[in-house]
């Protein structure tokens, strides 16, 4: 629910309690002379300051006890509207970074969520070992991506995933850049949540850890940074609704057959005497999104509702046995990467099974005319279902992405540097033909959709046993278009409500909320010059307090700001950016001195 819809019941009862004071007032006859004004304009605060003059006159002209029950109520309306609001920012349900005096953590973070309805579904399923399976996954994974090697991860990690790493890593080769990563030390972890999505489970898990996290790059030395991290981040599993588990983290057996699976799983992570895809949430738990906390917890309204859009989806494509958002989001994820691995290496046949022809001509295009560029950093900060539409015999899901990066361009000649990450909305068409049956494999697990014959790690379009075209929407869901967030309003705009959902394209925004966007890039200016004084702590304090911030939630951001760890973020709508750079201008001037790194952040913004 969106926050002004949150508050429309509260304002709506403080309205008529007004009208109603008021009649009564008039009622009762207690000297409601009218003093005639000039109407004069004193600008909406003036127009609030009487309305709150009027009603208080009105009240104490009620006999009594009426007057002080009207008044309680009132009180009542208005704590209501300020907790209403105050809990509008995701920012407000983050635990806090800092562990409670005693040395615990299970007083900061919430109990494991676990229903009866769940439990029923799944009646082997036992938190204490998911949660030991978790631990193995976090420690295993942060290696593996320390060593660019994800071997010994890929049989749990879904291709989404799998693919996010792997574009990393190709970018970290462009700079000549590692992470080194020491001391993990998971400090406490809990269930958030539990959905079902169609035939799936989808568990969020919070991980609470401290590490050693540091960036090193031999080619662009500047690039550098990290250091000893408190961190929070918020991992999703997959699996099978009702499937007993069969470990497959502490164990390397096949789950179907027994065999033992190859120690290097590759790109599929097949059985090699059974052919078994491990990963796809048949046989265990199996890592589908990593998300930041502040990421998360401003897209739970996607949690909340993904039950009702997944259902409402499923309805108007047709009963699919396989549909699953998060599945569907997986594969999203998965053709984005390739395509933006395509992009920096400007090989457009790396994406090729991925995306439609059109789309791909229309690259292929872009990427001739395009300077050579790579990103310091390229992370999916969230994938959400957001609309669906038929179109020419197709049914047609739009997915949202919230994308951050870091791009270095003319990085072969003379690089110029994004000033820092930079966080953008973008949209993704998924299409597929209607009616369709369910696939006999996954074109994004390398299997062929049409006869489910294994597919070679090669460019080639079409399956070497039955012939079939590999990205044609007849049997799997292709990527047939790629929007910036204005593209899409156009476009929406001409469907003219052909769109099942109807979502504005400001709803992107609702995974952020104004105030966060906000903070948060204030927070990225008082640090642009590697220090916070006393001075901007205070400002960054007086505006959380305004803003009705949790200040011991906010403190971990304080921390993150520090450490640069922070990434610039801007809403669609033209006036709250102009506020928003407002505040960023205002905070770079608390001591009168604009530094170089404030003034290249600050034009950094007024571009985007």
């Amino acid at each position: 629910m969106k926050p002004r819809e949150q508050l429309k019941p509260y304002l709506l009862l403080f309205l008529l309690l007004t009208i109603s004071v008021s009649v009564v007032a008039s009622a009762g006859g207690g000297g409601g002379g009218h003093s005639g004004g000039d109407g004069g304009g004193g600008g909406d605060g003036g127009a609030i300051f009487y309305l709150i003059y009027t009603l208080l006159r009105l009240i104490f002209m009620l006999p009594f006890p009426i007057n002080i029950i009207v008044l309680a109520v009132i009180i009542y309306v208005i704590y209501k509207v300020t907790k209403s609001y105050q809990a509008t920012s995701g920012l407000n349900s983050i635990p806090n970074f800092n562990a409670p005096a005693n040395g615990s953590f299970s007083n900061a973070f919430k109990r494991d969520a676990i229903s009866q309805d769940f439990l029923s579904r799944n009646p082997d399923f036992e938190a204490s070992k998911f949660k030991e399976k978790v631990r193995t996954a976090f420690i295993a994974i942060q290696n593996a991506w320390m060593q660019q090697d994800l071997s010994n991860v890929r049989k749990w990690i879904s291709d989404g995933v799998y693919q996010r790493f792997n574009t990393q890593f190709i970018m970290m080769k462009q700079l000549e850049q590692v992470n080194e990563i020491s001391n993990i030390n998971i400090q406490y972890t809990y269930i958030d949540d539990i959905e079902n999505d169609g035939e799936y489970e989808i568990i969020h898990v919070g991980i609470k850890f401290s590490m050693y996290d540091g960036f090193i790059s031999k080619k662009f030395p500047q690039l550098n940074d990290g250091g000893p991290l408190d961190g929070l981040e918020y991992w999703s599993f997959i699996k099978k609704s009702g499937v007993k588990e069969k470990d497959l983290y502490h164990t390397n057996n096949c789950p179907n057959c027994g065999g033992d699976l190859p120690a290097d799983g590759g790109e599929t992570a097949k059985c090699p005497y059974c052919s078994t895809i491990t990963y796809l949430g048949d046989y265990d738990w199996i890592l589908a999104e990593i998300t930041q906390p502040e990421d998360y917890f401003n897209a739970n309204s996607k949690y909340e509702k993904q039950g009702q859009f997944s259902n409402k989806i499923r309805a108007l494509i047709g009963s699919q046995q396989d549909f699953s958002l998060q599945l569907l989001e997986d594969k999203a994820a998965n053709g984005y990467m390739q395509m933006m691995t395509a992009m920096v290496l400007k090989k457009p046949e790396i994406m090729r099974r991925f995306v439609a022809d059109n789309l791909y001509i229309k690259l292929e295009q872009r990427m001739q005319s395009e300077a050579k560029f790579v990103f310091n950093r390229l992370y999916l900060n969230h994938v959400t279902s957001f609309d669906f539409y038929k179109d020419n015999g197709k049914d047609n899901i739009v997915i949202a992405l919230k994308r951050s990066s870091q791009r270095i361009r003319n990085i072969d000649t003379s690089p110029q540097f994004d000033r820092s990450i930079i966080a953008q909305d973008e949209v993704l068409v998924m299409s597929r033909d209607s009616g369709v049956g369910n696939p006999k494999g996954s074109l994004y697990a390398h299997s062929c959709p049409n006869c489910g014959a294994p597919i070679k790690d090669t460019v080639d379009t079409k399956c070497s046993y039955c012939d079939a075209q590999l990205n044609s929407t007849k049997y799997e869901w292709i990527i047939s278009d790629w929007w910036s967030a204005g593209e899409y309003a156009s476009f929406k705009q001409s469907k003219q409500g052909a769109l099942a959902i109807n979502n504005a394209i400001d709803q992107l925004d609702d995974l952020f909320n104004v105030r966060d966007y906000a903070l948060n890039n204030v927070l990225m200016m008082v640090a642009a010059d590697g220090r916070i004084t006393p001075e901007e702590e205070q400002y960054i304090t007086t505006l959380a307090k305004k803003w009705n911030y949790d200040i011991g939630k906010i403190q971990g951001f304080i921390s993150l700001a520090k450490n640069n760890k922070l990434v610039l973020r801007m809403p669609q709508d033209a006036k709250q950016k102009q506020k928003i750079i407002a505040l960023m201008e205002k905070a770079a001037n608390l001591d009168n001195t604009v530094t170089q790194e404030e003034q290249a952040l600050l034009e950094q913004v007024r571009s985007m």
